[in-house]
């Protein structure tokens, strides 16, 4: 059997992942920290790095600034091609097993400007929790009065 060796490409692909799981990390020490102005810098000069806040927007457990924080950020980003693009990701957390993530969720599909999200909110009309319903609501709200 012939010994695999990394190429440049294995390397390149590995480092990588670990400098997106070092900015989502990074993003989550400085939001903890009150630091909104480096995460605002970091998403300002890599508009792609606000992907790097949908784990945050996961995990129900995380601290409630940094969640806010995250939140904060993202809504700065509202109407803009960078949050159309993570709809389909939103689109995923509408989804998730936990209201709050939900809630968090519908509430940033609403801002992203986009008809694709309405699917993901329609989908969240008839949610079990009566705040998930109310945001998911209010989301499709926006969404239309920004399509008049």
């Amino acid at each position: 059997m012939k010994p695999h060796y990394p190429t440049a490409g294995d390397t390149t692909r590995a480092l990588l992942r670990a400098s997106l799981r070092d900015r989502a990390e990074q993003f989550q020490i400085w939001l903890l920290e009150g630091q909104l102005k480096n995460v605002l810098a970091a998403v300002e000069k890599h508009p792609q790095a606000l992907a790097d806040l949908l784990p945050i927007v996961a995990n129900p457990e995380a601290n409630l600034n940094v969640r806010f924080g995250a939140s904060a950020v993202l809504e700065r980003y509202a109407s803009t091609p960078a949050l159309m693009a993570l709809v389909p990701a939103l689109g995923l957390l509408a989804g998730h097993g936990d209201p709050r993530v939900r809630a968090d969720a519908c509430h940033i599909l609403g801002l992203s400007g986009t008809p694709a999200a309405i699917k993901f909110l329609d989908a969240r009309l008839d949610d079990p929790d009566a705040e998930v319903r109310e945001i998911a609501a209010e989301g499709l709200e926006e969404l239309q009065t920004q399509e008049e």
